[in-house]
């Protein structure tokens, strides 16, 4: 098994990204505490310079960030030992309890005490018998025991809950924290009172309404009615846990127009029971209208006789607020007061909001409403809301739509009419990713008549259902049998039916199915219907050669094909990079993303991101395809969906690192078979040519590079090309060189043009080689593709310096190495590096007044730097930007007087650094 030096930072993601979603799912309670965040980074910064420091992180309300910030002190603490201790209600009449945890988590060092000290500390946490011990000694035994445990390496504590700590730990840790400031230790307080007075204090605040803003926009899995938005925000009055809390465990299609049922015993614990009718019905009301509008409000109780005085009551206990918002103390006790009511009393609060609605300005909330009062079905109410679904996907997203069609199915009387609305209900609420609500709409329409365009329509979202949660070959058949009776059926359905399969069986690898009738199927449709099943049909009939130009034609003309179906569009995906045509695939991935976020389409979403991972992790942009990849898992994990650890893999290569995918150690989750396999298989020969084990590059691929996968068959033989050549195995790295070639010559873009012309330099005797080097460079320069220019320099460098020419050799190497560096793809930067050594470069050696030079930002940069961290990881660790990392270590070589980070460890001892 392959293994890599350097050390990995685990449980570190990227707190910002360039595409999407700015926030990972961990850092979401920090948002809006950046200078929080700042200030904690700087007492770690100071500590592992050599200045210890205290902080008291203090909020009274719970919820606040408190606990949020300490974990990201323990994430932020790259390098330092971590110990964590926690208050307990339960221990607090306990003397030294808090105290005794201390002991437990540093045992070692405790023994290591002098003999006074340790006697006395081991007497007060109940550990040995004897008389109380002074307090002054337990105190100074407790500030040796943490100097004990920083002596090799910094020392961060983390005191959460401090307010439930017993009075005689919190007195000891009050002293310690009066005198760390000799010693590489930090210690950090939550506290929700003033158990530690005197100490330095990081007060936090409420959020700012725009910062609760951006926190609940990064929180939510779906859009959401922008009224409905303020008025969570409103209610959450500025706290994170609460906000998170409003849409932590809500379907998509509750969030989409805020009229969740969500089981909460808030309304219980409130006592709402307690309260006079028209006081509960006034509530109930409240409850029911999402938007929180008191005209509106004030005019539904007026419709059933509620007077104003029944909202009394309701503020002084503090449930709701009558202003210029009607808001609930807490937005989940608004939903737990509509749970709690009884069917006939939601019909009765909808009825009055339907009748104070204006059906001419507001006909989707208006139709809602009335909907929610009917105590039957009525086919004119069904009729509505179907037709009103589209205007409420446009306030509220594809949730929105999927609940009114789902509302419209159950108000309809009609029974074939039910069937039809119930699929579409089913199909676009699959889509919003409300899986459940999609299986149950399922049902109701196998409950009625259905005609063979139901009945077919409802085979494709069984099969397509099957394929997310499986990406089984048998899910394959369903999608292909099921396009075959949309043919028959639903004609105009057809095309994209097909290259839904299409896709589907490319994850999976059995495109046997459709080899032999992908043309007969292709000649069936209507003329023009889609030039892309066209297209792909000569990609499987008479091979790659024949089909380059009509798929580059469809390529080019994406919107005179039929697109109707998003899945039909990931095919789209795959023939870009099959084609070479990195402008397109660039565009095609960001546009898919794009349009999946906007519309909703959440189990859409996991294929797109991993997509535009892909094509991020190409360009040299991996710390933005980690932040995708973390998206798309987040998102799988939320709609069931397999993630996809073999682009996790191939990431993992880049990085110089093996992953668990790649062999077999990790899930069994290579879902996708014949795709997923060739991505593991090429990260493994990505890896290894990095590494410089080139037999074991070439032996990576040469099992699957005689298929035919779309998306990889041509990186596959770029890197058998590389790996064989290198290994000696020239026949091997010829035939590889000509099958490339019959591809890259036939797509005629730069980055496939390029990537030939290095291969060919691989294979090439004598100075003509030089030429093939620099066209490769001149090309991968107009190409998106950066980790391929990288490349280019590098081989091309390591030509030179076997040519001897040592000094020309410098230059482009140094050029690769700081590119892999800024990338982060550690295993060619070290194999640069070698190369830039074996040129007879060296790095000067340490000298004692080195730690001078520097400033402490740059000394924490180059402490990260010398023990391997990559430009992003340093980024995150210290939450500054990969450019000022990059900044910084330049300022760093120039005062070292060296080149690159491989040779800090030359200049820069442990011991100086810890």
């Amino acid at each position: 098994m392959l293994t890599h030096s350097k050390p990995t930072l685990l449980g570190l993601r990227p707190e910002t990204i360039w595409e999407g979603r700015t926030t990972t799912a961990a850092a979401l309670p920090l948002v809006g505490r950046d200078l929080e965040r700042a200030r904690l980074r700087q007492l770690l910064v100071s500590a592992a310079a050599g200045k210890g420091a205290a902080l008291v992180v203090r909020g009274a309300v719970p919820g606040i960030g408190k606990t949020a910030l300490l974990e990201h002190a323990a994430q932020a603490a790259v390098g330092h030992r971590v110990v964590r201790l926690q208050g307990s209600t339960s221990e607090a009449d306990l003397s030294y309890s808090g105290v005794h945890l201390l002991c437990t988590a540093l045992a070692d060092e405790v023994a290591h005490l002098g003999d006074p000290r340790r006697e006395a500390l081991q007497t007060a946490v109940g550990l040995r018998a004897g008389p109380p011990p002074d307090r002054l000694l337990v105190c100074v035994a407790v500030l040796e025991l943490l100097t004990l445990a920083a002596r090799t390496q910094p020392l961060l504590c983390l005191v959460d809950d401090v307010q439930l700590l017993d009075e005689a730990s919190s007195h000891v840790f009050a002293f310690v924290a009066r005198r760390v400031a000799p010693v590489r230790i930090v210690l950090l307080f939550a506290d929700r009172g003033e158990s530690l007075g005197g100490l330095p204090c990081l007060a936090l605040d409420r959020l700012s309404h725009t910062d609760a803003r951006k926190l609940l926009r990064a929180a939510l899995p779906s859009s959401m009615e922008e009224a409905v938005v303020e008025r969570i925000v409103a209610e959450a009055r500025g706290n994170p846990l609460v906000l998170l809390d409003a849409v932590r465990g809500v379907s998509p299609l509750q969030l989409a127009g805020g009229y969740g049922v969500v089981a909460s015993h808030l309304a219980e614990d409130a006592g709402v029971a307690s309260l006079a009718p028209d006081s509960w019905l006034l509530l109930l009301l409240a409850a029911a209208e999402p938007l929180g509008d008191p005209a509106r409000l004030w005019r539904a109780a007026a419709h059933l006789g509620i007077a104003s005085r029944a909202a009394e009551p309701l503020e002084w206990a503090g449930l709701v607020s009558f202003g210029a918002w009607v808001t609930f103390r807490d937005p989940r006790l608004r939903w737990s007061v509509y749970g709690q009511a009884s069917p006939a009393e939601r019909r009765r609060v909808h009825d009055a909001l339907a009748r104070t609605t204006d059906p001419a300005t507001e006909p989707d909330r208006h139709l809602w409403h009335l909907a929610e009062a009917l105590t039957g079905t009525d086919d004119g109410v069904g009729a509505r809301l179907a037709r009103c679904a589209g205007a409420a996907g446009e306030r509220g997203g594809l949730a929105a739509a999927a609940a009114f069609l789902e509302r419209a199915a159950v108000c309809t009387v009609t029974p074939s009419l039910r069937t039809q609305r119930a699929i579409t209900a089913a199909q676009v609420s699959h889509a919003a990713g409300a899986l459940d609500a999609a299986v149950r709409l399922l049902a109701v329409a196998e409950l009625g008549p259905v005609e063979a365009s139901d009945r077919a329509r409802m085979k494709q979202l069984s099969a397509r259902m099957a394929f997310d949660s499986t990406r089984d070959r048998a899910s394959v058949a369903q999608l292909l049998e099921s396009a075959k009776e949309l043919e028959s059926s639903e004609p105009s359905l057809a095309a994209d039916a097909y290259l839904e399969a299409v896709a589907a069986a490319t994850f999976t690898g059995n495109l046997d199915l459709f080899r032999t009738i992908l043309p007969e199927l292709a000649r069936r449709q209507p003329r023009g219907a889609s030039r892309l099943l066209e297209s792909v049909a000569l990609r499987y009939s008479d091979g790659y050669a024949a089909a380059v130009e009509p798929l580059k034609f469809a390529l080019k003309n994406l919107e005179q094909n039929d697109g109707e179906n998003p899945r039909s569009r990931l095919l789209v995906c795959l023939m870009a990079a099959d084609l070479w045509d990195d402008d397109i695939w660039h565009e095609v991935t960001r546009t898919e993303v794009e349009r999946a976020r906007a519309q909703g389409t959440r189990t859409i979403l996991p294929y797109v991101l991993a997509h535009r991972a892909l094509v991020k992790i190409q360009t040299g942009c991996l710390a933005t395809g980690q932040a995708l990849l973390d998206e798309s898992k987040a998102m799988a994990e939320a709609t069931g969906i397999p993630s996809f650890p073999h682009i996790e893999a191939l990431l993992s290569a880049w990085r110089g690192r093996e992953h668990p995918a790649a062999n077999g150690a990790g899930p069994a989750s290579l879902e996708g078979g014949a795709l997923s396999l060739a991505i593991t298989k090429y990260a493994a020969s990505v890896l290894h040519n990095g590494l410089g084990s080139y037999a074991g590059a070439a032996a990576a691929v040469r099992d699957v590079v005689d298929s035919d996968s779309l998306e990889l068959q041509g990186l596959l033989l770029v890197e058998l090309v590389e790996g064989a050549a290198r290994s000696g195995e020239t026949g091997t790295a010829s035939v590889a060189l000509e099958r490339l070639c019959e591809r890259t010559g036939l797509s005629g873009t730069d980055w496939a043009l390029g990537v030939q012309a290095r291969s060919r330099a691989l294979l090439h005797e004598g100075t003509g080689a030089e030429g093939l080097y620099v066209e490769a460079i001149e090309r991968l320069a107009r190409s998106r593709i950066r980790t391929d220019l990288a490349r280019a320099q590098l081989v091309y460098g390591e030509w030179l310096r076997r040519q001897g020419r040592r000094i020309d050799a410098r230059g482009l190497l140094r050029t690769a190495h700081e590119s892999f560096l800024h990338m982060g793809a550690d295993a060619f930067a070290d194999r640069a590096m070698r190369e830039i050594l074996a040129t007879g470069e060296r790095a000067r050696r340490r000298v004692p007044e080195t730690r001078s030079h520097l400033t402490p930002q740059e000394w924490r940069i180059a402490s990260l730097a010398r023990d391997g961290r990559s430009n992003p990881e340093i980024a995150t660790a210290l939450s500054i930007s990969s450019r000022t990392v990059e900044y910084h270590l330049h300022k760093v070589f120039t005062k070292l007087s060296i080149t690159s980070r491989t040779e800090l460890h030359l200049v820069l001892s442990s011991a100086e650094t810890a």
